[in-house]
């Protein structure tokens, strides 16, 4: 019997887009061969980093002074969130009885032969005329994207397929958290008076999670027939650490121009595994 493994989004997205990388990095954990990054995209990581960890500082209750950030943009930053009136939790909950602020939290919960984890920047939880709610933040430093397509993203899908599914172990008395009552909300630096909010329901989360099943099915099939096949497409392997160890390192296969405020990088969880930009 293979063994369970434990899959974000990041590991999700892998298997969708090529399931050889999906092999190399999650199942063999061949080491991510180290590209330095151009000067201007690893400042992007770091200040990046740094704002998200300024927000978690900020909902644990402690002071935070602005005169002590030494980056302009960092401080225009935070600025900026302290004045955007960002509601928390939105509105749509209605009159908030009681609410507890998880930043940087973790949850894992079972789903078929093995375990899906999800890293929120900021989770609230709570009760709402009487009936539980989860709001979920996301704090964005890159290029804005459309509610649209960031519902598509498999970092909206699995988070609020997740709390849909095992919310309830954070509320009390064994309470059940509704679809109808969860959300999220990504705060972009760039537009910080349009936060992007989508709210889920029943019939989204029919929906959701059957194709989440069907993934984890999938990565099953592959497992057992230790079959994984490269990407049809080239288009991943330009910007992809193991095109040598797929023979795609080609003319084909060149490193593609990353502009540092397009970047896109996962930091929840930035301390457990390696920051890797992702090009939207």
């Amino acid at each position: 019997m293979q063994d369970a493994l434990t899959l974000s989004r990041s590991q999700i997205q892998a298997f969708l887009t090529c399931k050889r990388q999906f092999e190399l990095r999650y199942l063999r954990q061949v080491p991510w061969p180290d590209r330095p990054l151009p000067e201007r995209v690893a400042t992007a990581v770091s200040r990046g980093r740094q704002f998200h960890q300024l927000l978690e500082r900020h909902f644990l209750g402690l002071p935070i002074d602005a005169h002590t950030l030494d980056d302009d943009k960092l401080r225009h930053w935070w600025h900026d969130f302290r004045n955007s009136g960002l509601e928390i939790p939105n509105g749509h909950f209605g009159a908030v009885q009681h609410k507890r602020y998880l930043p940087e939290h973790r949850l894992t919960i079972p789903a078929g032969n093995h375990f899906l984890l999800g890293r929120f920047d900021l989770l609230v939880v709570g009760t709402h005329d009487d009936l539980p709610f989860a709001h979920v933040f996301d704090w964005k430093t890159s290029h804005p994207r459309s509610a649209a397509d960031l519902y598509a993203d498999w970092q909206t899908r699995l988070y609020l397929a997740m709390l849909a599914e095992g919310g309830d172990a954070l509320l009390p008395n064994n309470r059940s958290l509704k679809p109808e009552n969860i959300a999220i909300t990504y705060w972009y630096v760039r537009e910080p008076d349009q936060p992007r909010t989508i709210f889920y329901d029943q019939a989204k989360h029919k929906d959701n999670w059957a194709d989440i099943v069907q993934i984890l099915g999938a990565i099953d099939d592959h497992t057992a027939r230790d079959e994984w096949p490269l990407s049809d497409s080239w288009e991943p392997c330009k910007g992809c650490s193991y095109q040598v160890y797929c023979g795609r390192q080609t003319k084909h296969a060149s490193t593609p121009d990353i502009a540092a405020d397009d970047l896109e990088v996962d930091f929840v969880g930035w301390s457990e595994e390696a920051v890797v930009p992702e090009i939207p």
